[in-house]
């Protein structure tokens, strides 16, 4: 007789009959074998996968999400270690695009429950609560504010909570999300909004814009796509004409395209549209006006996301009275400002003491951007900057209020109080230049405004520019801002010698110095009509160097003993600095050593205030006065001391480099003499400081590389290429000691174990990036970077990521 409480079994995995047992041992799972097990378990993982809920608003993207796989990385990477990581940025920055997709990367990847809440429709407690608690499937009401309702209900089981768009309900977001975390222990809550939470535990993300073009990424149309920006334009671009490519001929204005809108996927998405209209040509031309351009957004998008005027017009609403005025006056900014530029701007409007505050507020609503939020790092503390898209909703707004006229009345006068220096002394301190040098953008910016009657000061600003902007692209925009200042200046000006100073510097380093000789000549004249003064010395120093290019040595010494003179019964030690050191320039040259040993020692107490064009001069003759002297550590120091703080100015390091080159040679170390000699060499051939150009300094040059070269014998060639091949951001490490001159890669000879796309690889594994972030970077996919990476494993014979990477790092060294 059977027993009806035994049954056969069977595996529950392949079906196979195992045996028989009774009902309550027969429910537990059975399998046959390991591999049955195994299988069973995978089948269940998939089904939990599967089974998984996301509730919200969180819908399947429309689009193809584009870059962005560092910060995919990063902030997944944040969400390990923190309950609260709040998304903040601009309007327009992606915020939620960037949460979605990394919402969904949790969900299948930890198989962790996914809830959204949109809260862009949501106005005050009721509904921020309503729509949270739909998000969370608990009917938390509106009671989670109340604090008698903190412990009430039941704790949810855990999950990730997306809240989008939290702004213009900051306090009761803020306020909810303390609650709920307190409440429910295995909550995390992931936020976007364009100002911070401030809740206890919480973590902030920056979101920036999408990569940019570098500023070498010019070869080729390809090299445009390792930026995440025209990847993005490019790929809705083809959502609208099916056959647009990127091509040499439209590359560049893509990449302006992407440029002027800040690398905003807003903004690219709603100009990509454009394109069934316009060329891009066109397109970059109609920029200008973005904000009644640019208003074309998707039919499902929210109201704000519709136009970039819109978007703007959100943030700006959200602003307080006081917020409102600062960020408009900030729009005569466009180079970006400190504090103390801000507070210039709104003396008449805004009291001082509370400029840092409302500048706080307005990064933390993410209108203004702190460059240390970015990871870059600039000079000046605390400065701010507005990216182009939001400067011009700002300046938009100024304009509708009639606020232009006493805004820019405040930039020119703070301008001009930066720049008075360069008037009332003669060589002005090089910490007064540098801190000068960051407001070129707004210098320039105020010129080319159209000229409102005489102001004077337009000269003045006009002559600051021409000494602060020593780029070599600087030349014709900045020479046609002078020449209006000039034009429109009241020619007795107390600030036209320096303007006109400024047109001289700039003919000179065009070549033009018969016009640079006039113009000088002028700007003396017009300034010996007044009382002796420190800016006087100055343009007697700069006619004497003109002259003496002229080949008129008495006319130079004879103006330099002027200058020294002056500047001496003034007790202005720069200048007299500058012009005691090229009157041993000049006895040095002439054969007289010890005359020029008596004149270098008065200078060289007061070189260190001195800015690095003229430093590089004094410092250039004193270290050539030592190796005259055969006193070559001494001549090593004075060539490179200045070299540390001249690392942007390559044209003045020239002249030391090649000092530096000599001490090289004569210490018989002559592949660093060839590598330093070439390099100069290759540097901007129109630096004319120091001693560089006169015949007594080459003639020491060539005969160092020439010794150099004997030395050598067949290797000279292969250094002197190396010298050239030298980076110039790299050229003054190398002078200073720092590192080697290397190689061509050994991709680019076409030698070596290794293909091009090989050394890529590696060279980014030494920087420690992960296969799927090396896969972004070279744009191919994850598996191509895992076969390459296998590849150099196998021909190297190496084991692991750490050994290419201390392989390719010892071989760069060598």
């Amino acid at each position: 007789m059977v027993d009806p409480n035994f049954m056969p079994y069977s595996c529950d995995s392949c079906g196979s009959l195992l045996g028989k047992g009774c009902k309550t041992e027969a429910s537990a799972a059975r399998y046959c074998s390991n591999a049955c097990r195994q299988r069973a378990y995978r089948r269940r993982v998939k089904s939990e996968i599967l089974a998984t809920e996301t509730s919200g608003d969180l819908l399947t993207p429309l689009s193809s999400f584009v870059g962005r796989v560092d910060e995919m990385v990063e902030v997944s990477r944040l969400l390990r270690g923190t309950r609260l990581l709040t998304l903040t940025g601009t309007a327009g920055v992606g915020k939620t695009r960037l949460a979605l997709e990394v919402a969904g990367k949790e969900q299948r990847g930890r198989r962790q429950k996914v809830m959204v809440a949109e809260l862009g429709a949501c106005a005050g407690q009721e509904s921020v609560a309503g729509r949270v608690s739909a998000a969370l499937d608990s009917h938390i009401g509106t009671d989670i504010f109340s604090a008698e309702a903190r412990g009430a209900g039941a704790k949810l089981s855990g999950g990730l909570l997306v809240i989008d768009n939290c702004e213009h309900v900051i306090g009761e977001c803020g306020l909810l999300v303390g609650r709920l975390l307190a409440r429910h222990p295995g909550l995390q809550v992931l936020a976007t909004s364009r100002e911070v939470l401030r809740v206890p535990g919480e973590t902030l993300y920056p979101v920036h814009g999408l990569s940019l073009p570098g500023p070498g990424d010019k070869s080729s149309a390809t090299e445009y796509l390792r930026s995440d920006a025209v990847r993005l334009f490019a790929d809705r671009a083809r959502a609208v004409v099916s056959d647009f490519e990127l091509s040499q001929e439209n590359a560049a204005d893509i990449r302006a395209v992407c440029e002027r809108l800040g690398g905003l996927p807003l903004l690219i998405e709603l100009a990509a549209q454009l394109l069934r209209t316009f060329s891009v040509a066109e397109l970059r031309k109609r920029l200008d006006d973005p904000l009644s351009l640019l208003v074309g957004g998707w039919r499902t998008a929210s109201a704000r996301h519709r136009s970039w005027q819109a978007a703007l017009t959100w943030s700006y609403d959200l602003l307080k009275p006081a917020e409102q005025l600062l960020f408009r006056w900030l729009s005569v900014f466009p180079g970006g400002f400190g504090v103390d530029a801000a507070a210039a701007v709104v003396t008449d409007e805004v009291p001082a003491a509370s400029v840092p505050e409302l500048l706080t507020a307005l990064e933390s609503k993410s209108v203004i951007q702190s460059p240390t939020r970015r990871g870059r790092k600039e000079s000046g503390a605390g400065r701010f900057l507005m990216l182009e898209p939001v400067r011009g909703y700002a300046h938009q707004k100024l304009r509708d209020l009639h606020e232009e006229a006493p805004a820019y009345e405040g930039l020119t006068r703070w301008l001009a109080t930066l720049v008075s220096p360069l008037w009332q002394t003669g060589i002005a301190p090089f910490d007064t230049l540098r801190m000068a040098g960051t407001e070129l953008a707004n210098l320039r910016h105020a010129l080319e405004r159209p000229a409102g009657g005489d102001d004077e000061r337009r000269l003045l600003l006009a002559g600051g520019l021409v000494t602060l902007d020593t780029t070599p692209a600087a030349g014709t925009d900045v020479a046609r801002l002078v020449r209006s200042a000039l034009h429109t200046g009241h020619p007795e000006s107390r600030y036209r010698a320096i303007a006109l100073e400024g047109a001289a510097v700039l003919a000179a380093r065009r070549g033009a110095h018969v016009e640079a000789l006039r113009v000088i000549q002028e700007a003396v004249d017009g300034e010996r009509a007044a009382a002796p003064s420190p800016l006087l010395c100055r343009l007697l120093l700069r006619l004497s160097l003109l002259k003496e290019h002229s080949g008129d040595r008495s006319g130079a010494l004879e103006v330099l003993t002027a200058s020294v003179r002056i500047s001496e019964r003034l007790g202005d030690e720069p200048t007299f600095a500058v012009g005691v050191g090229h009157l041993a320039r000049h006895e040095l040259t002439c054969g007289d050593p010890a005359s020029a040993a008596r004149l270098i020692g008065r200078a060289l107490p007061a070189v260190q205030a001195l800015p690095p064009e003229w430093q590089c001069d004094v410092m250039n003759v004193a270290g050539a006065l030592a190796v005259e002297c055969d006193d070559l550590s001494t001549a090593e120091r004075y060539f490179a001391e200045p070299l540390r703080s001249v690392t942007e100015e390559p044209g003045h390091a020239a002249g030391l480099i090649e000092g530096l080159a000599v001490v090289a040679v004569r210490r018989l170390q002559f592949d660093r003499g060839l590598h330093l000699i070439s390099a100069a060499e290759a540097m901007d051939e129109s630096a004319t400081c120091g001693l560089r150009p006169h015949p007594w300094w080459r003639q020491r040059v060539e005969a160092a590389k020439a010794a150099g070269m004997s030395g050598l014998a067949t290797r000279a060639d292969r250094e002197l290429a190396l010298g050239r091949a030298l980076r110039s951001d790299d050229v003054v490490a190398y002078a200073l000691g720092d590192g080697q001159p290397s190689a061509p890669a050994q991709d680019e000879a076409g030698h070596g174990p290794l293909s091009p796309r090989q050394w890529t690889v590696a060279a980014l594994v030494i920087k420690g990036l992960t296969n799927r972030q090396i896969a972004s970077r070279i744009h191919v996919s994850v598996r191509t970077v895992e076969t390459h990476v296998r590849n150099i494993r196998g021909t190297l014979g190496l084991r692991s990521r750490s050994h290419i990477a201390a392989w390719a790092a010892q071989t760069q060294q060598e």
